[in-house]
């Protein structure tokens, strides 16, 4: 398969002793792909919650089932938020979480969500030697991105697919042999 090639964008920060550009933006190279996989972990934890929102109202099959996915689920006007509002009223009708546990799994949808905003929205710079995400949350926000960090977000996305994943399982929308 073809890999495109698009233009990028960045911030590239100078010194005034001097900054190699192309090596500024070659440090970047390992943040977007990071960036890329950040999305794509959201978007799992999103499907898991699609298939539990999906068996709520249409059971393990219903002639609108597709339709409803495709033209509700998968719309522009169903965010991430719309999606949480609705497993957390899921989870409380159905009993599927309770106590610690279901403040637990909203807090760490929440957090995904946050993740989420903060790389498909945020902006990357660097200089030669370390990269930054800057992003809105309530204030502007800077983070570096360091091997700390980007390891306490792979433990999130991971986290977050896995109790996903058993939330879908608890309420029938999967079946537990396909927690591969």
């Amino acid at each position: 398969m073809k890999l495109i090639q698009v233009p990028i964008s960045g911030l590239i920060s100078v010194s005034t002793s001097g900054t190699n550009v192309a090596e500024a933006m070659k440090v970047t190279d390992p943040a977007r792909t990071n960036r890329l996989k950040v999305i794509e972990g959201a978007l799992t934890v999103e499907y898991q919650l699609n298939a539990v929102i999906l068996y709520y109202f249409f059971g393990a099959s219903h002639e609108k089932r597709d339709t409803f996915e495709s033209i509700v689920l998968n719309s522009d006007w169903c965010s991430f938020a719309a999606k949480r509002k609705l497993i957390r009223h899921i989870i409380n009708e159905q009993k599927l979480l309770e106590g610690q546990a279901k403040d637990e799994f909203d807090k760490l949808i929440g957090k995904v969500m946050s993740v989420r905003n903060a790389f498909t929205h945020g902006r990357l710079s660097s200089d030669e030697k370390r990269v930054w995400l800057s992003y809105f949350e309530g204030t502007p926000r800077q983070q570096e991105l360091t091997d700390e960090y980007l390891t306490e977000i792979e433990i999130l996305l991971r986290e977050a697919v896995s109790k996903a994943l058993a939330l879908a399982v608890k309420i029938g929308a999967k079946k537990p042999a396909e927690n591969s």
